[in-house]
């Protein structure tokens, strides 16, 4: 089979077939030779159906018409010679005759029929390439020997390549993938039989570039169910994964600062609260408030609120560290995470820093903006052993704090809860 990509005028082709206009005077040519042959050799009965010859070379050609009207004057060529042979031959002859036009007749019907079907076969072939070509998404055919036989417009582009440099080589090496699954194979052979449901992969393009693609295997089948090739249908899934970050950086970012939310500071708990049980760590909770920010959203409006809360974020980030997490609540309410912690001495003096930075002046529209902030602590597992109880009481913690006056670091105590309240 052609490659559909390649030209057909750049495949070779006979010297007849790249000068059409000696097709027809060569034809008739041959048929003249034969009939003066089947004239002056009358008695020699197998001249008559070399006719045949010249009409195969026609049909071979591809010219229809030309055939249909080659044939109507062979017939009448074979009937001329007739009365030559009756003349030497008799009744013989009659016959003789007839056998050749019956077999002009037959090779004529038999190879206008093929002709057609070609055609037929050509146009289907034709429609069926320039529908995959049009496509908006990738298409690359393979042939039962692993071997690349058809890349459209859109694979092009994403493998990097032109079909000149495509086709014909082994889809192994130009069609390279790692599937997102872990499962499955890191590298994945396009000869290998197998699944037929869109999967996720990332594509290794020429020149180093990786793309996230989406991409369907469906096998070529022969009638009698065996399979001779597949074609891979794949799409540039950039775009949906790019939205799908966006997505997640909704459910699980704070949009503001950008630190993570309620959401995501739940499941960062537990992975820490499990990880201090299994290596019998202390781990400490904090609460932070910041002390007169709705006097200052208040007066300045929210715009200078929102850059204060931005401040307040990236100024703590500052002075953690890359283990630590910090989240916020909502509002002017912030939580830290202090895995891995010494004693409750180095919780007093982590929430001594973040006092200390956010007690910097903030500038704003030509204005100084100053907030303070009241820090409440809990350690695990000396004050809880469960997320809940530990944000609760490091929320005791804070309003301690807050009450003491500002700018103030409260640790939770090992005292019951009323006597926080």
């Amino acid at each position: 089979m052609a490659d559909v990509d390649v030209d057909p005028s750049e495949l070779p082709r006979s010297w007849l077939l790249r000068y059409p206009q000696l097709i027809r005077p060569t034809v008739l040519a041959l048929t003249l030779l034969i009939f003066v042959a089947d004239y002056a050799f009358s008695d020699v009965v197998v001249l008559s159906t070399l006719y045949t010859i010249p009409l195969l070379f026609s049909l071979w050609a591809g010219r229809r018409r030309f055939t249909i009207g080659l044939s109507i004057l062979c017939c009448v060529l074979a009937g001329v010679c007739l009365f030559r042979s009756a003349e030497v031959m008799g009744e013989i002859a009659y016959p003789n005759a007839a056998a050749a036009i019956f077999s002009v007749v037959i090779v004529t019907s038999l190879g206008l029929l093929r002709l057609r079907t070609e055609r037929e076969l050509s146009y289907v072939r034709k429609l069926a390439t320039t529908t995959l070509r049009s496509l908006g998404e990738a298409v690359i055919t393979i042939n039962g020997a692993g071997e690349l036989r058809f890349a459209n417009r859109v694979a092009c582009e994403l493998l990097g390549r032109p079909a000149s440099e495509l086709v014909g080589g082994r889809a192994s090496d130009v069609f390279i993938v790692r599937d997102v699954e872990p499962t499955r194979p890191v590298v994945l052979e396009l000869a290998e039989r197998g699944a037929t449901e869109p999967r996720e992969a990332v594509l290794f393009a020429f020149g180093g570039r990786r793309l996230p693609i989406e991409y369907v295997r469906t096998p070529i089948r022969s009638a009698d169910g065996g399979q001779f090739g597949e074609v891979v249908v794949f799409r540039d899934i950039s775009a949906r994964k790019e939205h799908e970050e966006a997505i997640k950086r909704l459910a699980y970012r704070d949009d503001l600062t950008g630190l993570p939310n309620r959401v995501s500071l739940a499941d960062r708990m537990q992975l820490e609260l499990a990880h201090a049980k299994r290596n019998k760590e202390l781990l400490a909770v904090a609460y932070v408030d910041l002390d007169g920010f709705k006097e200052i959203n208040d007066r300045h409006g929210h715009a200078a609120g929102d850059a204060l809360l931005k401040a307040a974020a990236e100024r703590m980030r500052g002075v953690l560290r890359a283990g630590d997490t910090i989240a916020r609540l909502g509002g002017d309410e912030f939580v830290i995470v202090l895995p891995a912690i010494g004693n409750v001495e180095d919780a007093r003096r982590v929430g001594e820093k973040v006092v200390a930075a956010l007690d910097h002046p903030l500038e704003f529209d030509g204005k100084q903006l100053r907030v303070g902030a009241s820090f409440g602590a809990a350690l695990y597992p000396r004050d809880g052993e469960d997320a809940q109880t530990l944000m609760r009481r490091a929320d005791k913690a804070m309003y301690r704090a807050k009450s003491a006056g500002r700018s103030k670091v409260q640790i939770f105590q090992n005292l019951s809860d009323s006597q926080w309240s």
